[in-house]
């Protein structure tokens, strides 16, 4: 097993449980705790592992002091000697692993993983494997929530985004806290900010920067012309959202000179994505 690079101090971000990065994100509001839920937003296979097993205190995902890293923060008992904790995928493959240094009874797992990709741990029923003195158990480890559309708002009606961005508003309707990952515009990646998280039940809205933003010159020689432009907000082990939102371009033309204004036109119509397989699902 390798030991994880994942600092054990201060370093940590204490904004616990799912802080996710956020493509642009303005705010994503609220955290909480619980590690398991069913991919499609049910109840899960069962609580967080302190729940299924009396050697685990807590559990925990953090924030890793560069803002783009995850890390499950596992405690036990002090009533064992632990060895180490592992990381199981659903398929089989050791995720991520450390030990436990002598009379330690706290340590960090990571849930992301290359040197300048971070990717997250997959979604899929993926296992704690704890192991020490006369004690080796292995306790589910689900991931999972879904997210759904809300609305489409320009940045002038709220106070969370620039004026000349547009945000999408979205709810998790599971069960278990979740985030966007990333915003992308006509199958584009955007700019990506810090990790926030969405308890379940609330809303967050995620900022598309400067989509409103008034231009030189118009994209086509029409006064007027409306353009279609495809909205997709990613999240960490939920499937994303993708909205059609059309957009109107005006020439403009003041003392200022020739110009170009761009406002919203119409409602927003809701892609319906493919679910996001698991990892041994194909």
């Amino acid at each position: 097993m390798t030991k994880q690079n994942i600092p054990r101090n201060s370093s940590i971000d204490r904004r616990t449980v799912l802080g996710l990065l956020s493509g642009s994100l303005a705010t994503l509001a609220g955290c909480s705790s619980g590690l398991s839920d069913s991919s499609d937003g049910g109840d899960g296979g069962g609580g967080p592992p302190e729940e299924q097993s009396g050697y685990i205190e807590e559990t925990s995902i953090e924030i890793v002091e560069n803002g783009r890293q995850l890390a499950l923060e596992v405690a036990v008992t002090d009533e064992i000697e632990p060895s180490s904790v592992s990381i199981i995928t659903e398929s089989g493959r050791e995720f991520s692993s450390d030990y436990f240094s002598s009379g330690e009874t706290r340590t960090r797992l990571s849930l992301t993983e290359g040197e300048y990709s971070y990717e997250p741990l997959p979604r899929g029923q993926h296992t704690l494997y704890l192991r020490g003195d006369n004690v080796e158990t292995k306790l589910p480890l689900e991931l999972g929530t879904t997210f759904e559309f809300e609305e489409i708002v320009p940045g002038t009606e709220h106070e969370e985004i620039r004026d000349d961005s547009l945000g999408m508003v979205v709810r998790n309707v599971g069960q278990r806290t979740g985030a966007a990952t990333r915003t992308i515009l006509n199958g584009e990646n955007k700019d990506s900010k810090a990790f926030e998280p969405t308890k379940p039940g609330e809303t967050g809205i995620v900022e598309f920067t400067f989509l409103l933003k008034d231009r030189a010159h118009c994209v086509k020689v029409e006064e007027t012309t409306v353009r279609e432009e495809e909205l997709t907000v990613g999240f960490l082990w939920s499937d994303p959202v993708t909205v059609i939102q059309p957009i109107k371009y005006t020439d403009r033309f003041d003392s200022t000179g020739n110009g170009c204004k761009r406002t919203l036109a119409g409602e927003p119509e809701r892609v319906t994505t493919t679910p996001t397989k698991t990892e041994t699902e194909t």
